[in-house]
């Protein structure tokens, strides 16, 4: 087995790179929580050097008020709302328990294929009759309630429970995070719900640092891959995938080496699969249509940041302080402010006020700097996905807008910037691959989620195309970090050759 990866370092968007001399940055992705511990078991990842840090609290928002912690315990949350609210501190653990139910019926259909509508198979049916059966055991009050957290925006759904803006702002910016949405735009609740699937050091919902950067991760998977034979290519960009007779014949590099196989896997954005690298012509033209309407907008805009010192925030105590060093701090004052920074992006220019989640890598792992300096990450939001609509300067006025929004916490963090990146998501698309810089390699709409994803032609991980599988993250489940599409590619393609062998297959195909 080959894998080839376009760029010389490893891990799609999953990755540390060495931006700066001696400092080492999660260049894109940025926490660990949805890495399913399947995966990790099952490729034995410990054991290739993967290692995260459970965050507790996991974030912090920064409000007028004061700080709320999120903690990973719900009580110790609540009581952090407490202080500013009695009402929504009561609300939380309702609140709490309303994303667990829903994650409880959502988790089990991470690690398996979504069920093929339409199809006879009598395994395809069994597994359709499964999902539907699942739903037997809820009671009417929590179908009601399931239906609403996929059906609702986030902040309808917040203004149902919560009082604070301050809360409302910070619990909403994870309900769009990565999508082409604003805090009401129907659908969203479900994102806040996908970022709540994952776990870390075997507590639910909890987030992680990895030792190492995101990019320990990839190296980790690769090192898995080697030790069962496995041979892997940088600096090897495919540009085209080969296909004769309706059956993959192999692949096409850059350099124009042509590599022959009989089964490819790609896990590049799906319209970059099917539409740049295999071709429209060979599929059926309603797929080829499809394709080119499937939605990939981001509004995403990723700041790394190079300091001379940690941020000092004001007015808080000592310990709060050190907390605030190890937690993504979050600033979103309201729903209403995260829905204006969204239409910033609509008309077609960079939010004049953006939403901000900072980390501090290096507080957690010193190993991410060779001097005692610091990487901050920023995950930002939002800027329109079309480079014609950014301006000269937008970047360089964006990055200042975020650094300033952190600044009137810790004043100290714009004297501390030593080196800046700021990647909007047409950089995203240029660098990663991510079409109009979505980072879920397409938007997570209803209509573009389990069996619709990316097509119900292709939701099953196969394609029309024989040997041709795609198990990138705009396949089922959808974005994040977190290998289920390769596992459900991987079996997928198991399951097919299987099949092949079989007696009764080999003699209806004339072998």
């Amino acid at each position: 087995m080959v894998c080839l990866e376009r760029r010389e370092v490893l891990g799609g968007a999953c990755v540390t790179e060495e931006l700066w001399p001696g400092a080492r940055v999660s260049r894109a992705s940025y926490v660990v929580s949805m890495l399913q511990p399947k995966i990790v078991a099952d490729l034995e990842l410990e054991r290739h050097g993967y290692r995260a840090i459970p965050l507790d609290p996991a974030y912090v928002s920064l409000t007028e008020d004061g700080p709320i912690f999120f903690f990973n315990e719900v009580e110790r949350t609540a009581a952090s709302i407490a202080r500013y609210s009695r009402a929504d501190a009561e609300a939380y653990p309702k609140f709490e328990d309303l994303f667990t139910g829903a994650a409880r019926f959502v988790k089990p259909m991470m690690l398996r294929e979504p069920p093929a509508l339409g199809s006879k198979r009598p395994g395809d049916l069994a597994a359709l009759l499964r999902e539907a059966g699942r739903m037997a055991g809820f009671s009417k009050r929590e179908v009601h309630e399931l239906v609403r957290v996929f059906t609702m925006s986030v902040g309808d759904l917040l203004d149902d429970y919560f009082e604070l803006d301050g809360l409302k702002g910070s619990t909403a910016s994870s309900g769009v995070v990565g999508v082409w949405a604003g805090p009401r735009t129907p659908g969203t609740a479900y994102n806040l719900l996908h970022h709540a699937l994952g776990e870390c050091g075997g507590i639910e919902g909890a987030w992680g640092q990895v030792i190492g950067g995101m990019g320990a991760i990839s190296n980790a998977i690769a090192s898995s891959a080697r030790s069962a034979g496995a041979e892997i290519r940088i600096d090897a960009e495919v540009v085209s995938i080969d296909v004769d007779a309706g059956a993959v014949k192999g692949v096409t590099l850059a350099d124009g080496t042509e590599l022959t196989a009989p089964l490819v896997v790609s896990g590049t954005h799906p319209k970059t699969t099917v539409l740049e690298l295999t071709g429209a012509e060979h599929f059926p033209a309603e797929i080829g249509e499809d394709m080119r309407r499937y939605r990939s907008r981001g509004g995403s805009v990723k700041v790394n940041l190079l300091l001379s010192e940690p941020p000092c925030y004001e007015g808080v105590s000592e310990e709060e302080q050190a907390l605030m060093l190890t937690a993504g701090v979050n600033i979103c004052p309201s729903i209403d402010y995260l829905e204006r920074a969204w239409q910033d992006a609509t008309l077609g220019k960079p939010a004049e006020h953006p939403y901000v989640e900072a980390e501090l890598p290096s507080a957690v792992d010193s190993s991410l700097t060779d001097d005692g300096r610091f990487v901050m990450t920023m995950f930002t939001q939002y800027g329109p996905p079309n480079e014609e609509d950014w301006k000269v300067g937008d970047r360089e006025r964006y990055g200042d807008a975020c650094v300033e929004q952190l600044g009137r916490f810790a004043p100290n963090l714009p004297g501390a910037v030593l080196e800046r990146e700021v990647l909007a998501p047409p950089d995203l698309e240029r660098i990663f691959g991510l079409q109009g810089g979505s980072i879920f390699q397409g938007e997570q709409g209803l209509d573009q989620m389990a069996f619709m994803r990316p097509h119900p032609e292709l939701a099953q991980y196969a394609t029309p195309v024989a040997g041709l599988y795609l198990c990138g993250a705009g396949t089922h489940p959808g974005g994040g970090v977190t290998g289920c599409s390769g596992h459900n590619a991987a079996h997928r393609v198991l399951k097919d050759r299987r099949r092949a062998r079989r007696p009764w297959n080999r003699a209806r195909a004339g072998v």
